[in-house]
């Protein structure tokens, strides 16, 4: 007769551990999530240094896209491999050419 008082205090427990397991993985799910600092003068090297070895997109002030891996930031230039659509090309690219940076912030 005591295992039958004891059936709501196990529910509970594992109730709380359950709902303890899922607050604690919640802050995990959002931290691929990108955070960009464009207040810096120099907010496309930073973000691209960020993404060093990860595909990204640059979209030129010509309105050009490419997209490949970030391969090495300099001051004045990005090198990019893996070209989409072009596998046996690399680029370099100009940071004062680059209006904008587009990369993958979130997964689902």
């Amino acid at each position: 007769m005591h295992n039958i008082g004891l059936f709501p205090i196990r529910s509970t427990v594992m109730a709380t551990c359950v709902l303890a397991g899922l607050l604690l993985a919640t802050p995990t799910l959002h931290a691929d999530e990108i955070a960009f600092d464009v207040s810096e003068p120099s907010w496309v090297g930073k973000t691209l240094e960020h993404h060093m070895g990860k595909r990204v997109k640059l979209r030129l002030r010509s309105g050009q896209e490419i997209e490949g891996t970030v391969s090495k930031v300099g001051a004045h230039a990005v090198h990019v491999t893996q070209l989409a659509g072009m596998d046996f090309y690399d680029a370099a690219v100009r940071l004062d050419d680059i209006s904008a940076v587009i990369v993958k912030a979130r997964s689902k």
